[in-house]
């Protein structure tokens, strides 16, 4: 659950490096920050107009170099630069002694998101990655309930998460997000891996997969999508996602031996019973999602107070494990 206000202004001041500012969801980000009274006081960003409008905007100082980064400079770093470019950010943050927050995916392959996972098991640094959805109230309480058994041996998961950004004007496709040898994976992908992690968090890992992905609007890399998985205690989902949908939607329906739960509407109820015909045993409206959520798990760390949701690198890099295993990576 996020803090009030006046929780916020308890906390300890501290200074951020941000590596890259390409992601869209950066300014959410940097809402939460502000909220707590923390600043960024370094910015890095390989185009030098963004570098300089985000260091006049933030009143933060141009780091030219990332060697130049340093544990004396702040107290973390945000990483929201271009997925080809996750690796060396994330490399310099944790070579200079400093927790990261990445923005998802944590790497362009798998192969990268387990080097910078490794390195920062080594180095003792926290390295997590934004999928925001393990931070959300009513799916925290699905997760609550699943892990007691209450719905028995899942059998059965699909979910769904999906918006209309690629008609919409709120996002801008006319950028790194369709180069292939920047975003390094698809539309599909873009939104499919939240859907990897949550049901990974809410059912358990997934082992195997196959996906199709199909492009409407026409850019380089495509835009939509859905995929078959198979998890590990046996159990069979389906995955839907991407840029071409008629709104923001976030569906889910888990199956269980003795019940079942289904998240549609915005609303989440949940069956103790096989009989469909029964009232729920549990009904929630869905609260609001909110990407910049993300980060707070990592604000809370920095602050030593604690910190739910946090998505660790191994369980990060398992995601790119799932999207490389599905032939999804579209950069060397």
């Amino acid at each position: 659950m996020l803090r009030s206000d006046a929780a916020y202004a308890k906390a300890p001041t501290r200074t951020l490096a941000l590596l890259g500012a390409a992601h869209v969801h950066l300014p959410d980000h940097l809402d939460r920050i502000a909220q707590r009274g923390w600043s960024v006081a370094w910015v890095h960003d390989r185009v030098p107009e963004r570098c300089a409008s985000f260091c006049e905007t933030l009143a933060a100082k141009p780091l030219t170099d990332l060697k130049s980064l340093t544990a004396e400079m702040c107290d973390g770093v945000i990483v929201c630069s271009e997925t080809r470019h996750h690796e060396d950010d994330v490399s310099a943050a944790l070579d200079a002694g400093l927790p990261v927050f990445c923005e998802k995916p944590l790497g362009g392959s798998a192969e990268a998101a387990y080097r910078m996972a490794d390195q920062a098991e080594r180095a003792g640094l926290g390295l997590y990655t934004a999928y925001f959805m393990r931070t959300n109230p009513t799916l925290r309480r699905l997760h609550d309930i699943l892990q007691t058994r209450r719905l028995g041996t899942i059998s059965h998961a699909r979910m769904r998460f999906s918006h209309d950004g690629g008609y919409a004007d709120w996002l801008d496709l006319d950028c790194w997000m369709t180069d292939p040898g920047l975003a390094c994976y698809d539309g599909f992908v873009d939104e499919a891996v939240h859907c990897i992690d949550t049901l990974s968090w809410l059912v358990g890992p997934i082992t195997s997969g196959h996906a199709v992905t199909g492009n409407t609007l026409g850019w380089s890399v495509d835009d939509h999508g859905a995929a078959v998985v198979k998890f590990e205690n046996g159990a069979t989902g389906v995955i839907e996602a991407g840029w071409t949908d008629t709104e923001m939607r976030l569906e889910l329906d888990i199956i269980g031996q003795s019940g079942h739960a289904r998240l549609v509407n915005n609303q989440l109820s949940v069956w103790e019973s096989r009989d469909a015909g029964t009232a729920p045993n549990l009904q929630m409206k869905l609260e609001r999602l909110d990407a910049g959520a993300g980060i707070e798990p990592f604000l809370d760390a920095l602050a030593n107070r604690p910190a739910e949701g946090l998505v660790a690198a191994a369980e990060a890099a398992r995601v790119n494990t799932v999207l490389d295993a599905m032939g999804l990576r579209l950069c060397d």
